[in-house]
């Protein structure tokens, strides 16, 4: 008998092609690469990947340049100015603004966040690098506008203790190139204005609730309660603080994102369930 293709995880992928993760996931997403879904997994084929690093072009100015870690180091520098000239680059060389989000800005992001909790800067640092990292998103926005009829309305969110606004922010621009009315109530919500938020707006096409810190999980779960008295549309729930799609049925919500290039697409299955 024929030996079965031997297929590969998004993570292989990237060990062998020397990238980040979500970078393959965009390859996959834009077409660049084949791959099929198997559950929540995505898996390549071991001679498509071949293929693909066969072409001297593929990918190659993304896979080249370092965009994320140049980002990063105008961050830590206070170099705003310097910081949007990178994305300038990183996007006449082919980095589309959702692909911007995914693979330089969030992993840019994640390692200050991870140096901040080592000690290896200051609480000055951090949130000065999120301010620069604020008014980038702010200076991309226009780009994910999408014209032409609108698929419904979406509120996206945070639960009460929930700071991280960034994340809601992205999540909301990458919905609006998918064609979606976005309105984002930022972070730190109180409940009730959340609720009258959603109500304000209802009917939707689903409500999103971002999670980054795992200790507002208690507080989502409050949360999707006071959803579900005032709209029937689907609740979704996701972010860093939400690892699996365990930790998003504990909060009673009908699905899970594990990360903003995902919502769309669960918005959509959420709706047909």
């Amino acid at each position: 008998m024929p030996r079965a293709p031997r297929t590969l995880s998004l993570k292989e992928c990237a060990e062998r092609l020397g990238v980040h993760y979500m970078t393959v996931y965009r390859y996959v997403r834009l077409g660049m690469l084949p791959a099929r879904k198997v559950g929540s997994e995505w898996e390549i084929l071991e001679r498509d990947l071949q293929a693909f690093q066969a072409e001297p072009s593929a990918g190659a100015s993304h896979r080249q340049a370092p965009w994320s870690d140049r980002v990063l180091s105008r961050l830590l520098a206070g170099d705003e100015p310097g910081a949007w000239k990178v994305i300038e680059a990183a996007m006449a060389a082919g980095v589309d603004p959702p692909a911007v989000h995914t693979t330089i800005i969030g992993p840019a992001m994640r390692v200050v966040g991870d140096r901040w909790h080592a000690g290896e800067i200051t609480v000055a640092d951090e949130h000065r690098a999120s301010s620069i990292v604020g008014r980038l998103v702010g200076r991309l926005g226009p780009r994910f506008v999408k014209r032409g009829r609108r698929r419904g309305a979406v509120v996206i969110g945070t639960p009460p203790g929930e700071r991280h606004g960034l994340p809601v922010a992205m999540a909301a621009d990458r919905l609006r190139a998918c064609g979606y009315e976005v309105v984002d109530v930022g972070c730190d919500l109180p409940v009730e204005d959340f609720a009258a938020a959603v109500a304000a707006h209802d009917p939707l096409a689903a409500v999103g609730v971002s999670v980054t810190d795992s200790a507002c999980l208690d507080a989502a779960a409050s949360l999707v309660v006071a959803l579900r008295a005032v709209t029937s549309a689907p609740v979704v729930v996701g972010g860093r603080g939400v690892v699996s799609a365990d930790d998003a049925r504990r909060t009673g919500a009908d699905a899970w994102f594990a990360d903003g290039m995902d919502l769309s697409d669960v918005i959509e299955c959420a709706a047909r369930a």
